[in-house]
């Protein structure tokens, strides 16, 4: 800053001070002029500081310390609300730069001191874009969670801001489902925030909604390739084993997510991403009950590919075989040879750990009772019938 700019700006705080320490001594029409005169002043401080924080993220190795930065706002604190030519708040292109993101925890906690955007606006986190948006829910938390994935170094950056939000009491559990923010974190180049997100509220994954749909159909139906659905199923997999991360999850038409997928993507790119997280060789997982039960259809696109995976019991001790026939999916009409040829007289003759039923009363008990199925099972070993059968007692004769 020149020199005389320097000694203009200091005599003016001069002139001022010593016109304040005057004031019962002046004229009373000379000192409102002079009000006005620093009010115009004060506005034009506000609006320059207030363009200074949205152009943080373009001064380099120029950018402030926060403590630089929260004198500053200590000062001129209507800084915080004074929106650029976009209809910006400056805490809105804070969170647009890897450069500015790191003020955004500190704008959060003055903007909510000094009601940035309104009672409800939690310091202008929730303040929508002034444009609209393209989404309709254009808010600071949904940037956070969506932008900037693709640049290098960033993602701990956002995490990070992510973290000292939701310690701060500033980013809410319920922000999750009331932002869609599952949704928009799950992106190929973002997984640490919707891991993050994931961790903080695993049941989300399988109860919140997109536009109606669970959290893992919106994203095979709205995210033009496979990358997203395998962000997805990294962190499901982890909190919902039991349920092979929700890959079988139904939406309200019965459709399960891999169905889904198989439909959008295609039965290779689909089976690829699965793979990737359950690998075809050792799966680890007894991943064709689960298709047995939910997604039968689709058995020969995995039992092709997880050939190891038909020796396994589930988590009830049931093969394969067994979890075929409960899940209620075979019929002899359908498949006769899975009741004729698949199942081996052992098989016949083994119960059910799960329902504690022999093959032929696991038929004979589902829905629609398969008396075909009953009848071939019986015939190939009638035995079955006669057992657990309470055995007469004889009467004693009288003497």
């Amino acid at each position: 800053m020149p020199a005389a700019t320097k000694c203009s700006l200091d005599q003016f705080i001069k002139t001022i001070g010593a016109f304040q320490s005057m004031k019962d001594d002046l004229d009373e029409d000379y000192y409102s002029d002079l009000e006005v005169i620093v009010n115009n002043a004060m506005k034009h401080v506000s609006d320059r500081t207030g363009k200074y924080l949205h152009n943080l993220c373009k001064l380099g190795d120029k950018n402030p310390d926060e403590d630089t930065l929260q004198k500053i706002i200590d000062n001129v604190p209507s800084s915080l609300s004074y929106e650029d030519a976009d209809g910006w708040l400056p805490i809105f292109s804070a969170v647009r730069s890897k450069d500015s993101i790191q003020y955004l925890p500190l704008l959060a906690k003055e903007g909510v001191k000094h009601n940035v955007g309104g009672d409800d606006a939690r310091g202008g986190l929730l303040g929508n874009d002034a444009r609209g948006g393209l989404i309709g829910d254009d808010n600071v938390l949904y940037r956070l969670a969506f932008v900037n994935g693709d640049i290098e170094n960033a993602e701990l950056l956002y995490l990070d801001v992510m973290k000292q939000l939701r310690k701060s009491n500033l980013l809410l559990r319920e922000d999750i489902q009331d932002h869609d923010l599952f949704y928009w974190a799950c992106q190929p180049l973002a997984p640490p925030r919707f891991e993050f997100l994931a961790g903080w509220c695993p049941e989300g994954l399988k109860t919140y909604r997109y536009r109606g749909l669970p959290i893992i159909h919106a994203i095979i139906e709205y995210c033009s390739c496979s990358f997203s659905l395998s962000t997805f199923l990294m962190a499901a997999l982890r909190y919902h084993p039991n349920d092979l991360g929700l890959l079988f999850l139904k939406d309200d038409e019965g459709q399960t997510a891999c169905e889904r997928a198989f439909k959008k993507y295609g039965q290779n790119e689909t089976m690829s991403a699965i793979g990737e997280l359950i690998p075809f060789d050792d799966p680890k997982v007894p991943i064709l009950h689960h298709v047995a039960k939910h997604a039968p259809q689709c058995m020969k696109d995995f039992a092709c590919r997880y050939l190891s995976a038909s020796y396994f019991r589930d988590s009830q001790g049931r093969t394969l075989h067994q979890s075929m026939l409960a899940s209620g999916n075979k019929t002899f009409i359908d498949d006769p040879m899975f009741f004729l040829a698949g199942m081996s007289d052992d098989q016949v003759r083994e119960v059910d750990p799960g329902s504690d039923l022999y093959p032929f009363m696991a038929a004979a008990s589902g829905e629609t009772c398969d008396l075909s199925a009953v009848y071939v099972l019986l015939k190939r070993n009638p035995s079955l019938a006669h057992r657990n059968k309470p055995k007469r007692r004889r009467k004693r004769k009288r003497k």
